[in-house]
């Protein structure tokens, strides 16, 4: 049996995958196609509302291995890597990366392809593979869309370090905390969602990620359509609605 490159854990609502090739964590195909799996894993847990995305040692991930960058490995590599992207887009939970130490190239990608990210105040990120002679797909397509067209340029042509404050300037990471209370920020964080209706959360989620890139009119029909469809047949959205007109905190039934 093949060495378990992930960790899977559970807690409430809450899983928690942790990428298990320490000290750098480097992608490697086979650690790839176990993301993937332990993702998938994640559709028979109807109760999950996060799904946390963390490295084991000092990095939270240093990218994928060069040694599958070769010709006759490459096209399984992008193909096994870029299912990760298109999994978690599809998944009824929302994705939060929590990055300590270094996420570089593919597990910058990795980050960004969460929905949410924090980081530690020490955190640093880079897109190196032009240095590699080599360019990162993911972060071509993505990075333009999420942050000024420019500094997306400047960051992939130049594979510079980033730190984790300059991505929360523009958007990409949505916290940052001092190393030494990561850990409470980041329970904060997460507390902000587990304390919400898990189905008004997938909905929301929903409604963003199928609008994200069609046009104006297309976007606004998907979210409206979801809103009286789906979300108005909930009994949380009754319930929020009603507790908010008695003036008193709701009572979630995930319903």
């Amino acid at each position: 049996m093949s060495k378990s490159l992930v960790e899977l854990t559970f807690q409430d609502s809450v899983a928690t995958l942790t990428l298990n090739r320490p000290p750098l964590n480097i992608l490697n195909i086979e650690m790839m196609e176990q993301i993937n799996s332990s993702l998938l894993e994640l559709r028979g847990h109807p109760e999950l509302k996060i799904v946390l995305i963390r490295g084991e040692g000092k990095a939270f991930s240093a990218g994928v291995d060069v040694a599958d960058h070769t010709r006759d490995r490459v096209a399984r590599m992008i193909q096994v890597f870029h299912r990760i992207f298109e999994t978690l887009r599809l998944l009824d939970v929302i994705a939060i990366a929590a990055v300590d130490g270094h996420a570089l190239g593919g597990g910058f990608e990795l980050a960004i392809g969460c929905n949410l990210v924090v980081a530690t105040e020490s955190a640093r990120f880079a897109l190196p593979e032009i240095k590699l002679g080599v360019f990162p797909p993911l972060a071509c397509v993505v990075l333009p869309r999420a942050a000024p067209r420019r500094k997306a340029m400047e960051w992939i042509l130049t594979g510079e370090q980033i730190t984790a404050r300059e991505l929360e300037s523009y958007g990409l990471v949505n916290r940052v905390f001092p190393d030494a209370e990561f850990e409470a920020g980041l329970e904060e964080f997460v507390g902000q969602f587990t304390s919400k209706s898990r189905p008004v959360l997938m909905l929301a989620k929903r409604a963003q990620m199928e609008s994200y890139y069609a046009a104006y009119e297309e976007a606004l029909y998907k979210a409206e359509n979801l809103y009286l469809r789906e979300l108005m047949t909930l009994d949380d959205a009754q319930e929020g609605i009603q507790a908010f007109i008695e003036k008193r905190e709701p009572k979630w039934h995930d319903t």
